[in-house]
Order: C-alpha cells, then structure tokens, then sequence
C-alpha cells in the first residue's frame, strides 16, 4: 500500500490551521485591523492591506458551493478510496474551504447542503478538515 500525502503541518503559514485542526478545530486567519477572514493565510490582509493577523476559531458550519466526484486515483494512496467527493464550501464565516465531503448518500443533491466541519485524523497527530452533512437532516431520496 502506499503512503498516504499529508500536509506539511509545520508551515509557516499554515502551521496554526493545522494546530486546530488536530485540536478538532476551525481556525482562520482575521485582521486586527479591520477583522476580515481570510483563506488561505497571507501575510498582509488583502482588505486594507494590514501585516499579520491573529488566528480565530470559527463556526463549523457552511454551505456546499460545488462538488467534484473523483474517480481517478491522482495518487496511488486514493485507490481504494474511489470514489470520493470534493466540495468547495462557503463557511458561515466568509471564506471558502475544498474539502472532502463524507456521510453524504448516494442520489442527494449536494449543491446547497448545509454542512460542518470535521476532522478524521489520517495520521498521528494529524487531522484533515472534511465536511459531513448534521446527521439526522439528511436522508436518502425515495
């Protein structure tokens, strides 16, 4: 079997997102000057322009945007996942997150779906940040 990718967990940028994630966790860049949210972290807020940012816990909530079903494994290590499904979720916050979408049946109208956020860990210490739909408003369509 071959090992699975995982994110670089001590990034520079990046480091505090995954911090929280493994925490179970959402957090997002915010300015100190004007409080945007921003993804993905960048050193100077592209609102007003200020440097830095704090890192703030946010809502896990959003609402799926697109979806893209995969079934062509773009590394060896997703093969036995096939298929799967990728969502670009706007969360309540503001920003939007692409994530892997989980728990969704087969035939349910993705696009619209409220979901949150959540955090399957794929490796000691590592969580990934995926969406799933609240588990008693979804069901199957007749």
């Amino acid at each position: 079997m071959t090992e699975r990718p995982l994110p670089d967990v001590a990034h520079p940028l990046y480091a505090p997102f995954w911090a929280a994630a493994a925490d179970e966790r959402l957090a997002l860049q915010q300015c100190e000057q004007c409080g945007y949210v921003r993804w993905p972290p960048e050193p100077l807020c592209p609102e007003c322009l200020a440097e830095g940012g704090r890192w703030t816990d946010m809502p896990r909530t959003g609402t799926v945007w697109s979806v893209a079903v995969y079934e062509h494994a773009y590394h060896p290590a997703f093969r036995e996942e096939l298929p799967y499904t990728c969502a670009l979720v706007e969360l309540d916050a503001g920003p939007m997150l692409i994530g892997r979408l989980l728990d969704v049946p087969p035939g349910v109208d993705e696009v619209g779906l409220r979901v949150t956020a959540v955090f399957p860990t794929v490796a000691e210490g590592i969580r990934l940040v995926c969406f799933a739909p609240p588990v008693a408003r979804i069901a199957a369509p007749d």
